[in-house]
This record gives structure tokens, sequence and C-alpha cells, in this order.
């Protein structure tokens, strides 16, 4: 496609130079230079000329150009007035070194290449392009899934910078490489995308975005997996082929002593003997030392060192990551996480205490690099990585403790951050639940850690003050149930001795209140929320009334009033009407009619506080909407038209129900694309199933929302629930 835009044009602007004109030279410069126009690229000309006056002569090239909409980067110089931009800049000077005649004056451009020679022979490039690569680097630390295919890191300017050098070393008459295979293929890959990122927005985008990848796949005609690994492997070929072109782009990080593979950072050409393949503490070395241990490693990858240590990288290596939370391709997001993991073990805080108290560094760096190994390999991937870092141990003669937490590690990695997000961290059924499965302290340990590192590393919705709230949590309460010295923290449960002690007068008032809630009313609560509870409740003269306390990291709020047909679709509409977005509620009906619902929330915007002045609001909204004054839907369609949700994802609608082993709570998962008022939405047709939530746990993740429901047990339990999920899965809008 390049080729047949490129030759288009050129037969277009031949045409629009007259012969016998004023003696001029049309040169395509930048990428209509080195002949890889895409579809809506910019068109660069440059009109070289020897006249005084060349204005009448650029009009009739460029102007009909414009009014075919084309865009047009166009430059009108001397040779003498080319040679000095090229000699003040650098982007002038590599623009240039792939230029090409079009139309025009032969002896004109030849001066021009002549100047541009001198400028080069006095100017080496490689120290401007060592910078671009560092700063691509410097931006990017790891490969992104939504790699800018044009100026991103492994994207073309990486590889424009290979064939500016060799064409600087042709221009000045030294020896010129050729073209590797594996840089053509990469180039290939990378046009392709290009293209067809282009075709399907219409325009010069050049973004391999979560939204494009399904339609960029499909206007090639491809797979969207294959076509999206295919470009995981052309980055990652050209990260390698700019460490073998230009090495000092990497680090300056010792690298790890040893054998001459590691202290050269490039693999030996001779064949590695079994006895001197690299050890754990070798590998562990290398995922202590930053991006040369990565380059070093990718090395050994590449040349074959690496296949009876661990084979299984060969799946992972170039392996997409689809899901628009995925920031990484596979292996990026593995060192990324190792680097994660690194950071908190330099820490001074809480958290590197945690690290030194387990003194075991080098085991969470290997849970770091190999949590994900079984990705690819078919299978739930922690379960098949658990079994893959068991013969990791054994290959490479670990202990039988150390083997065992690896092994436990990257088979449970998934345990603290699914129970922390969609389980009732306040009932001590799930406490167990959890505790008894990690078994040690020291396990639970390596999974905190491990659970931090890797959500970091995953993107930046997957990490937030309120996950690390709800995992600290988890991780207190479960150290306290197996045994730490210091039960750092407990369930925070009131008890009804204690809040009727601290009623005062309203001990009456206050029994009643106990009396009308369900059973599990204050396992989740303090004594002083029961208070306030009550107060609200004592206070309530209308529809209904509202209360804030700020808190960190997160606001809590609480709405009670008077049952009545969509109270909680219609408080969950306000908030979204007015940028309050909801991380947890929990949802208690008393036996006499009154509702009374707590919930954590955070500015949709900021992630921050809600500003106080705009409860003002909500607490009119609340009331009008329950009164039937507002048309909350209209509300909340004006805001999502000022502030549209991410296109990244756009998952068909899912619900899976089961019941949570330990509680007997039956859980209900929504799983459907993000935008404002989805929390209302499904609250609307859970509540048209039938079903009383007690507790909803929202997580939201790049575009998509992974919302979990609550039900207590009972007559639920006779549901059918495959029609049920059916249901719900039809009735949420895509």
């Amino acid at each position: 496609m390049c080729e047949a835009l490129t030759a288009s044009l050129d037969k277009t602007v031949s045409a629009l130079v007259a012969p016998g004109a004023t003696p001029m030279a049309v040169v395509a410069i930048g990428g209509y230079g080195r002949g890889e126009l895409s579809l809506y690229s910019d068109v660069d000309l440059m009109l070289l000329h020897d006249v005084g006056d060349a204005a009448a002569a650029a009009a009739d090239l460029f102007r009909p150009l414009w009014d075919a909409k084309l865009r047009v980067g166009h430059s009108v110089r001397t040779v003498r007035e080319a040679s000095d931009a090229a000699r003040e800049r650098f982007d002038t000077q590599t623009t240039l070194l792939t230029s090409r005649l079009v139309a025009g004056s032969e002896e004109l451009f030849a001066q021009l290449m002549a100047a541009v020679t001198r400028v080069t022979r006095a100017r080496p490039l490689r120290r401007y392009l060592v910078d671009a690569e560092r700063n691509r680097r410097a931006e990017a630390p790891y490969r992104l899934m939504a790699v800018d295919t044009k100026t991103g890191r492994g994207g073309l300017r990486a590889l424009q910078g290979f064939e500016w050098e060799r064409r600087r070393q042709e221009l000045i008459g030294r020896f010129s490489s050729q073209h590797e295979r594996e840089e053509a293929e990469a180039l290939e890959v990378l046009l392709r995308v290009r293209n067809a990122l282009h075709a399907v927005t219409g325009k010069a985008h050049d973004v391999f975005s979560p939204e494009l990848r399904e339609p960029v796949a499909r206007w090639l005609e491809r797979d969207t997996f294959e076509t999206a690994g295919e470009l995981v492997a052309a980055m990652q070929s050209i990260d390698r082929l700019a460490e073998r072109k230009w090495p000092e782009i990497l680090e300056d990080r010792p690298v790890p002593a040893g054998r001459r593979v590691w202290s050269r950072g490039a693999a030996p050409k001779e064949p590695v003997k079994t006895d001197s393949l690299p050890t754990i503490e070798d590998l562990d070395r290398l995922l202590g030392a930053g991006e040369r241990g990565r380059a070093i490693f990718d090395t050994l990858w590449e040349e074959g060192h690496l296949t009876d240590v661990l084979p299984e990288w060969d799946v992972v290596a170039t392996l997409p990551q689809l899901e628009p939370f995925h920031q990484h391709p596979v292996a990026p997001h593995l060192w990324r996480t190792v680097a994660e993991m690194q950071a908190i073990l330099s820490d001074k805080g809480p958290l590197g205490d945690v690290g030194l108290e387990l003194d075991h560094p080098r085991l969470l760096r290997l849970a770091a690099f190999l949590h994900d190994i079984g990705k690819g390999h078919g299978g739930e991937h922690a379960n098949v990585g658990a079994g893959i870092a068991a013969t990791f141990a054994k290959r490479t003669g670990m202990d039988g403790k150390t083997r065992d937490l690896l092994v436990d590690a990257v088979n449970h990695h998934l345990l603290l951050p699914l129970t922390a997000t969609r389980r009732d961290l306040a009932d001590p059924a799930v406490i167990n639940d959890v505790a008894s499965e990690v078994g040690s302290i020291e396990l639970l340990q390596v999974l905190y850690l491990l659970t931090i590192a890797d959500s970091r590393a995953t993107g930046p919705t997957m990490w937030n003050d309120w996950k690390a709230s709800l995992l600290k949590t988890l991780f207190l309460r479960c150290a306290a149930r197996l045994g730490a010295d210091e039960p750092a923290i407990t369930t925070g449960a009131a008890t009804r001795q204690e809040v009727l002690a601290r009623s005062g007068g309203s001990i009456g008032e206050m029994a009643a209140h106990l009396d009308a809630m369900p059973d599990d009313y204050l396992r989740a609560l303090s004594v002083e929320e029961v208070l306030w509870h009550l107060e609200l409740v004592s206070d309530l003269k209308g529809v209904s009334n509202l209360g804030v306390r700020v808190g960190e990291p997160i606001d809590t709020v609480v709405v009670v009033g008077p049952s009545q047909p969509g109270f909680r679709r219609t408080v969950a509409a306000v908030f979204a009407a007015n940028g309050v977005d909801v991380l947890e509620a929990r949802l208690f009906g008393r036996s006499d009619g009154v509702v009374v619902d707590s919930f954590q929330v955070r500015d949709d915007r900021t992630g921050g506080m809600v500003p106080g002045e705009r409860w003002d609001r909500v607490r009119v909204d609340v009331e009008a909407g329950l009164l039937g004054q507002l048309d909350t839907d209209d509300r909340v369609a004006i805001r999502a038209a000022a502030y549209p949700m991410s296109e990244a994802s756009r998952p068909r609608p899912s619900a899976r129900i089961s019941t949570d082993p330990a509680t007997g709570d039956l859980v209900v998962v929504v799983k459907c694309s993000d935008r404002i008022g989805r929390l209302a939405e499904i609250l609307e047709v859970l509540d048209g199933c039938g079903l009383e939530i007690r507790l909803a746990k929202l997580d939201n993740r790049e575009g998509e929302v992974i919302d979990t429901f609550h039900v207590g047990p009972g007559p639920m339990a006779d549901l059918d629930l495959i029609g049920l999920e059916r249901r719900i899965s039809e009735n949420v809008t895509p």
C-alpha cells in the first residue's frame, strides 16, 4: 500500500511540474521520501530552486495538492538555505538524508545531496539518535500494548534512525550495513498496522489503542490476537536491534559479574555447554539489573541459551494482552512487576518492613517474574504457572521450602486481589476461608507484596488508594487470624452491648433500631457509624436524609428514607449525574420499611474527595428524584455527553452467579462496558429480577466494569441460576 500511494503521488506531482519551467527540483522528504506513505500521512515536499523568487512556481505546485485536501508539509529553499537548515537542526538533517527527487532538475538535486554530505560528514548523528531512543524509553520504560506505531518505543522512529545511519555512511563513503531481515519484517508489520489504523479512523491516527484493535484486524482480514502478537514481536525486535546498534542507550548500571556472557552483555557466539547454563543466582542478578539485565536476558533467550532453564518463556516472550486495563504485553509486564517488587523492597516504610521480615528478596523477585508465566499455555494461567514454576525450581535446584513458597505464590497470586475487590471483608467467614487457603503468615506476606507489585505493573486503573486500603485490611485481618504477633487490625465490628452503652438517653430508640436491622448489620460497622445511622434516621422528615463523612482514602455517604420502588436506583442515578463514583455500597433495610444505605465514594473525575458544596445539590436532587420531580435519566445523559467514557472496551454484558463458599451468599458478578450511570442501570435490572442486594463492590478497569453484588442466603438457593444469568446479561445494555 505504501508503495502504491507513493507511486500515485509521484505521478501526480510530476504532472504538476511543467517542462521548461523555472529551474527547480521537487524533492520528497520525510515519510514520502522514504516511500512509507500511509493513507493519511502528511505529504512532505521541498521545492528546491536557484532563483530569487519561486513564489509562482510554489503556488502552481502546492495549490492543487491543498485543493485535493492533502496535508502538505512544504518548504521552498535554495541549496544554500537547505544546507544551513540541516546544519542548524538535526531533524532537518535526517529528513534530507532520505530525500528523493520526484521531478525537475537532477543537477539541483545532486547539489543538494553534495551539501547534505558535507553537513553529515561534519556532524555525526549517533548521539542525536541515541538521545532520541533514550527519550522514547524514558516515556515508556516498558513496551506498551497501545503503542504509537510512528513515534513510540518500538515504533517506526527507531527503524528510521537505523536507516539514517546507513544513509550517512553511504554518503560519506564508508561501509554501510544492509537491512537485517528482522528489521525488514518489523517495518512491514508496523506499516501494515499503521495503514489499518488510518483506514479505520479516517485520519492520521497512529496509536494501537484498545478500541481499534478489533477493527484494525478486521480491516486487515486477520485475527485480532494474531495482529496484536505480530505487533508485539515487531516492537521487541526493534528494541533488541536498537540495543545491538546503540548499546549505550542501556542505563549505566553494573552488569552482574560472572561468566563472559554476563560481563560482555551479549551471548557468546559458541554454544553454551550444559554445565555453564545460567544458574538461579545468575537469573536473580539479571532480575535486579534493570533494563540492562532485561537486554542480556533477551539476548540469551534469542540465542537459545535459556532453553533448558525456562523454555516456557518462548510462549510469553511476544504474547499480547488485549484487555484494556493491561498496559503491557506479558513479558514487559513481568519485568515491570519485578521492578515494582524491587521498589517495594527498597521502601523505607511498612511495605519494606514486610519484605525485611521475609528476608527472601530472591524469592520475591522470582515470584514477580514468574507469576504470569502460565499465560498462553491453555487452561487457568495461575494453576498452569504453578506447574511451570515447580518444574523451573526442580531444574535450578531450589530447596524445598523456597520452592514451595514460589509455587504457592504463583498458584495463589490472584487470591488476595479477587477477595479484596469481590468478597465481604467484614465477614469473619471470608477471613477464615482466605487464611485457611494461604496457610502461613510467610506465604501471606509474599502474596501481599506480589499483589501490590502486580497491580502497580498492570495499569493505572488496577491500583489506587481504595484498592490499597482494601488489600491492607484483608492482609492484616488474615495475618491476625494466622497468629501474627501484633494483630494490627480487627474487623472493627460493633457489638450490641457497646452500641447501647454509648446511646445515652436514646437507648430505647437504639434498641428498636438494632432490632429492626438484619442480623449482619453490626458486623461491618463501628459503634460511631451505628450512632450516626440512628441520628440520620431520627432526623428523617421527608423522603430522604443524607449524611457525609470525609475519610481516607474515600468519603462515606449514608442515605436513609422510607422504602419505595426504585429507591436505590434513583440514589445511584443522582450520584452519577453529580459526578459521584461509588466504590462500595452496603445496603440495609429495616423491618419497618426504612432504608439505610452506606456508600464509599469518590469524585469520578479526580478520584479524590467530592467537593463539599456538591453534596448540597446531591441532597436536593435525591429528594426531587424520589418525589418524581426530577428526570434522573435525563440528568445522567447530560453528564455522560459532557464526559464521554473510554471506548476502549465493549465487552458483551455478562452475568455469572455463584455461591460464596464461606458465607453462603449468592454472588452476582456483572461484567460490561463502563459509562456514567452504569450502577443505576444494573441495580434496576437486579431489582427487576427480585434480587435484594446487601453488598455491592464495584471495580472499574479502563473502560469496563466488573461489579459484584452479594445477596443473602435463603430462598435464593431455589432460583434458576442459569436462567437468571441469561436474564441479567440480556437486560444490561451493551
